[in-house]
């Protein structure tokens, strides 16, 4: 079977598009005879393949219903057959390259739903044919390969967009007018916790997991993608791989990206000076059960903001802030995500992983008094939900609002984190040489093996 390399020189130097398909795609495309889909797309309806159908690709496939499918791919058949049933007519691969080789002219967009590690191999092989991307967060699980799908979608001027739904919502929005407006002062420190990962799909080892039978359903080595390969076992597929550091990244990757995304919406924080963590142990192998992390933000023109996140479950309760400034120690106790801004006058309160309804302003008199007299709504509003507005962005020649360019800074601030967990020392990281100060155990998780 050919293995797929990618090119580790992309951000510095440009290919052709021609030269990137010889070396992302199958190259056998002589040999195959072209597919076409049954339907013809009305004007309006934009032609969209998906890539990783079973897990996450679900929801995609679901929201954009009104476009025209043209084909779907999962290399695990039974956790993809809900979707696949559903559509009996839109043709089905195990291998993406199949997907291009066979349809390449026939495709505005992909949506790409796969684990993390696959995200760069196939992100770079549908934007070097041209397409239009989505990738689901984050959008890789290191930096260089975060940073090449970036400089990817500029070279090729694809319209792109990371997974990071709650960046279109409205209570978003609401939240930012609110805190410009000087609802809780000017903010200090912002508090982040989730439940993630959660105890029942949490395995912790310091060993590859032993080799076990791969089902008759997965195509295990085009599982791996570009990753080296290892014998299949359970615990990573279909549903546990995000533990593994090589296949995901954790917590932190699961879900940081989505509150990093309000944080930097909101305070627009740049990158952090230093990232500590502590956790109760250290594998080379998978994330920790829980961990306490800190990212320090350098001192804007109101002062220093100091990100605080609490994951996972410790002494068998979800592992969360003792107290945060302003809030009821009840919604401390809540069995929810949530987001809160701490100001010098009070907290906003999100109990979610994205600010998906209206805030809530503590204390409660601030709140009454604020609400006496709100700002006026000045941001725009997103009009449908982050799939169509990365398709109204095709549409209009313009960028999504997370595109590619947005996402790969934001998930190379949010890996930090991961990089903290898994060394047990502060990182101080230099953008430039893309190495952590006095950490040099770090080179190895900024590439990854191919």
């Amino acid at each position: 079977m050919t293995r797929l390399v990618s090119s580790p020189n992309l951000a510095s130097a440009a290919i052709s598009r021609r030269e990137a398909l010889k070396t992302f795609a199958i190259g056998a495309g002589s040999l195959i005879l072209p597919v076409r889909s049954l339907a013809k797309p009305r004007s309006d309806q934009l032609r969209l393949a998906f890539i990783g159908c079973g897990g996450q690709g679900r929801v995609a496939i679901k929201n954009l219903i009104d476009h025209h499918y043209v084909a779907f791919v999962d290399v695990d058949q039974a956790r993809a057959a809900e979707p696949f049933a559903a559509h009996p007519n839109v043709p089905k691969y195990e291998d993406y390259r199949q997907l291009l080789d066979r349809h390449a002219d026939e495709i505005d967009g992909v949506v790409i739903a796969t684990p993390d590690h696959a995200h760069h191999p196939i992100g770079m092989a549908c934007m070097a044919a041209g397409k239009h991307v989505y990738i689901e967060k984050p959008l890789a699980p290191t930096p260089v390969e975060s940073r090449e799908l970036a400089a990817a979608a500029k070279q090729f001027q694809v319209k792109t967009q990371l997974g990071v739904q709650g960046h279109t919502f409205e209570a978003l929005r609401v939240a930012k007018e609110w805190i410009d407006a000087g609802a809780i002062g000017e903010v200090t420190s912002v508090y982040l916790w989730t439940d993630r990962i959660m105890a029942k799909d949490f395995h912790w080892s310091e060993t590859p997991a032993p080799e076990e039978p791969v089902p008759a359903n997965l195509n295990w080595d085009l599982w791996l993608a570009s990753r080296p390969h290892r014998p299949y076992n359970q615990a990573y597929a279909p549903k546990h791989w995000r533990n593994w550091w090589d296949f995901g990244t954790g917590a932190i990757g699961d879900i940081a990206v989505h509150m990093f995304d309000a944080v930097d919406y909101v305070l627009d924080l740049g990158f952090p000076e230093v990232v500590e963590a502590d956790v109760p142990a250290i594998s080379a192998f998978t994330a920790p059960e829980w961990s306490s992390i800190v990212w320090r933000f350098p001192h804007r023109q109101s002062g220093a903001v100091n990100v605080f996140w609490s994951n996972g479950t410790k002494a068998g309760q979800l592992h969360k802030p003792a107290e945060v400034p302003f809030l009821p120690r009840a919604l401390i106790d809540q069995p929810t995500n949530a987001i809160v801004f701490v100001g010098t006058e009070g907290a906003m309160y999100s109990p979610d992983m994205r600010i998906s309804g209206r805030p809530r302003i503590f204390p409660a008199q601030r709140e009454k008094d604020f609400l006496a007299h709100p700002p006026a709504r000045h941001l725009p509003r997103i009009k449908g939900n982050h799939y169509t507005d990365w398709l109204q962005a095709i549409r209009d020649d313009r960028a999504a609002g997370a595109s590619f360019a947005y996402g790969a800074k934001l998930t190379e601030k949010v890996l930090l984190g991961c990089f903290a967990q898994r060394t047990g020392k502060p990182i101080r990281w230099n953008r430039k040489t893309m190495k952590a100060q006095d950490v040099p155990e770090v080179d190895a998780f900024v590439t990854p093996p191919v």
